[in-house]
């Protein structure tokens, strides 16, 4: 007797035993560090994003990372990652851009100093030259040869 919901149908359908959904692992990640060999970390995933971030986060703490894709029963690598290596690079160009940056405050120090100097310079040239100007205009003025013209700066135009 059936008991299904179908009370007119005495044959129930069975469902084919093939798989037919692609929900197999398409993606083997594997990441060993050196300071444990012997336990490597292996996760399978079908999930593109889900691999990238695996190796993305892996390499960043050290391991060296292996990417397989799946080719029917096999593994075929498809790309390796030294993290070891990239965590290396990484320090090194964090010291240089230190460097660089300890080098640029001193350059700046060193500007900003010589920039003062030059500008006490200034402060103190347009001083010396506010003294002459002074004196130039306390002295009397002196008739030139036969010309009649005057040397001192506070005589006008009209009257030379």
């Amino acid at each position: 007797m059936n008991r299904s919901h179908h009370p007119g149908r005495t044959h129930r359908r069975k469902a084919d035993g093939r798989e037919r959904t692609w929900n197999a692992p398409r993606w083997r990640v594997t990441a060993s560090w050196d300071s444990r060999p012997d336990r490597p970390a292996v996760r399978e995933t079908s999930d593109r994003r889900a691999r990238e971030r695996m190796v993305r986060e892996w390499a960043a703490d050290g391991a060296y990372v292996i990417v397989e894709e799946a080719d029917g029963f096999e593994w075929r690598t498809l790309r390796e990652v030294n993290g070891a290596e990239m965590v290396a690079d990484a320090d090194q160009a964090a010291r240089e851009e230190a460097e660089a940056a300890a080098r640029d405050a001193r350059h700046r120090a060193d500007y900003d100093r010589q920039a003062a100097v030059n500008r006490a310079a200034a402060v103190l040239a347009i001083a010396a030259e506010r003294d002459d100007l002074a004196a130039l205009m306390r002295r009397p003025p002196i008739a030139r040869q036969a010309t009649g013209q005057s040397a001192a700066r506070h005589i006008t135009g009209s009257q030379r």
